[in-house]
């Protein structure tokens, strides 16, 4: 019985870290390389919301394979890019260049990054 819900708590708080993208935990895209791309909430300037692309978006309305979901089941938001940045850095990525793209008044900012953690076996 111990061990059963010794088992349980552990399972818990390890999901309580949980972040996917598209069925995948961060540390385990199946992907040498990603691209983050985040732009700022209309009403929250300082947070962004983001997505990643690792090469599963073949069309624009699949955008939403490339949320980051948390633990509750949510798409996470960041306080801003270095938020996003440090998030991923923490899980395992590895900043290599960051671009920034304005489309009318909003600026889209996208971050090139290394999966250290991909494994290419």
């Amino acid at each position: 019985m111990k061990k059963t819900l010794f088992l349980l708590f552990a399972f818990s708080v390890f999901q309580m870290n949980a972040q996917t993208v598209n069925g995948f935990n961060l540390e385990d895209i199946p992907a040498r390389y990603i691209e983050v791309v985040s732009t700022a909430k209309m009403f929250k300037p300082f947070q962004v919301t983001t997505y990643v692309d690792y090469g599963q978006i073949a069309k624009m309305n699949e955008a939403r394979k490339g949320h980051i979901i948390g633990p509750d089941g949510k798409q996470m938001t960041y306080n801003g890019t270095i938020g996003v940045l440090n998030a991923l850095e923490k899980k395992g990525f590895r900043y290599l260049n960051q671009y920034l793209v304005t489309v009318g008044n909003q600026n889209v900012y996208h971050t090139i990054l290394e999966n250290t953690n991909y494994n290419k076996e």
